[in-house]
């Protein structure tokens, strides 16, 4: 039995030398499409065909979780796998404890059922060597085709799943805690999902299906004396198409430690917006939004469109802790489309949902682009408190079903993970009902 040491320069001592992350990547400044070919970031390309892709379209946002506007996508196609070192491997020795913790954002698309095989979405791995010694999975419930789980794996045990308790384009918090100790088969994995992030998740946690899940001193695998890289997987149909942000890896000699040198509760996101609307007033356009919790707020910048993808700075208004702003553009035009930029002081901000006047004279929508092959944009009238797109199937059946938020005018659907064909895209908003068809390829 070790001897304990209360010592309080020791223990700090302990959390300092002996903890590290070594992986903070949140895809900031990548180019949109290819994220390894070329390289961006450290990313290496490994095996061929589609790449895992960067875009900015709609960013993953999670309550005081740090991540960026940018994000990594990935296909149901048989494509690269990409990884990417670590700043400092993490020594796993046969006489080695070390506890490592991975943290991230995802939200899935489209996942397989379990009999189609499920191959593992996020790994981590020493490039030296073939084996991988901890998986996260994704999988659909089957015959369900609405409800999701998550899973986890170390070495070549088939995963542990939470139940099936989680939905489609919805952003959840990870959080993977390992545990790799000296010895053979030994190592426990536990999974979290929507933890806190102000304090250390228990494993206790893990053992609710609805929480999280867990494997314990099961399927491991020799992988050499470290770890070094953490893995991104496109393995054809039993893959995910998901949306992944803010990887954080680290590693201590202890949980408390690994767990401060995560440090997963970033700064809070800058503000909650409750309401975001634009009205016609004479010949110009009247920005009004309203906000919640505006706590370390600096300013609003108001941004402008003509094709609701290109987006020009037009003005700033300081925040002021007033709840209620507005802004007004002379320079209208029939095709104005306007976000919101919600900047913090620390510099961290968020996009708000797209608006335009224009959008209450239309009486259909459009696709863009069509045909699609990855996200197609849709633009349709001004959205409800309860407005959906239904995403159907050539013979009907419904593949997606998407809530949109009060007011938006114009929505991106990911559909990278269906097959090619053709599918229906309908709006949905009371009474109103407009469709309109897509081909994938």
């Amino acid at each position: 039995m070790k001897k304990i040491y209360s010592f309080v320069t020791l223990s700090i001592l302990a959390l300092t030398v002996h903890a590290q992350l070594v992986i903070n990547e949140n895809f900031t400044g990548y180019t949109n499409g290819n994220l390894s070919n070329p390289s961006q970031g450290g990313w290496v390309q490994l095996g061929t065909g589609q790449d895992v892709q960067v875009a900015n379209a709609t960013p993953l946002m999670y309550p005081v979780y740090t991540a960026g506007t940018q994000y990594a996508t990935i296909a149901r196609v048989d494509g690269t796998d990409p990884r990417k070192a670590f700043s400092l491997s993490i020594a796993t020795t046969a006489t080695t404890n070390k506890v490592i913790y991975v943290s991230f954002l995802v939200r899935v698309s489209s996942a397989p059922e379990g009999n189609q095989n499920p191959v593992q979405a996020i790994s981590l791995e020493n490039t030296a060597n073939t084996n991988y010694p901890l998986k996260f999975y994704i999988e659909e419930q089957q015959g369900n085709g609405a409800s999701i789980a998550f899973g986890i794996a170390t070495g070549s045990t088939a995963p542990e799943y939470t139940n099936f308790d989680f939905q489609y384009n919805t952003t959840y918090f990870i959080v993977i805690r390992y545990d790799v100790q000296a010895g053979a088969g030994n190592d426990d994995a536990y999974l979290f999902v929507n933890p806190s992030p102000a304090a250390e998740p228990s494993p206790a946690i893990a053992a609710d299906g609805t929480t999280g899940a867990r494997q314990l001193n099961v399927g491991e695998v020799a992988y050499g004396d470290e770890l070094n890289a953490l893995r991104i997987w496109q393995s054809g149909t039993g893959s995910a198409a998901a949306a992944f942000d803010g990887f954080r890896v680290s590693s201590g000699d202890n949980s408390a430690a690994a767990w401060v040198a995560l440090a997963p509760q970033g700064a809070p996101l800058p503000v909650q917006l409750t309401s975001f609307n634009a009205s016609e007033e004479g010949l110009s356009t009247k920005l009004a939004w309203n906000t919640a919790d505006e706590n370390g707020v600096a300013s609003y910048v108001i941004e402008k469109s003509t094709d609701g993808k290109n987006f020009t700075a037009i003005g700033t208004v300081k925040a002021a802790n007033l709840k209620a702003y507005s802004f007004i553009d002379a320079q209208s035009s029939d095709n104005s489309y306007y976000r919101l930029k919600m900047v913090d002081i620390n510099g961290t901000y968020k996009y708000s949902y797209i608006v335009s006047v224009k959008a209450k004279l239309i009486s259909s929508i459009s696709l863009s682009p069509n045909p699609v092959k990855t996200s197609v944009m849709i633009q349709h009238p001004k959205a409800g408190t309860n407005t959906h797109i239904q995403i159907l199937g050539a013979a009907g059946q419904l593949i997606r079903d998407i809530r949109l938020s009060a007011n938006a005018v114009i929505s991106n659907v990911d559909m990278s993970g269906l097959t090619n064909g053709l599918y229906h895209v309908v709006y949905k908003n009371g009474s109103d009902i407009f469709s309109k068809t897509v081909l994938k390829q």
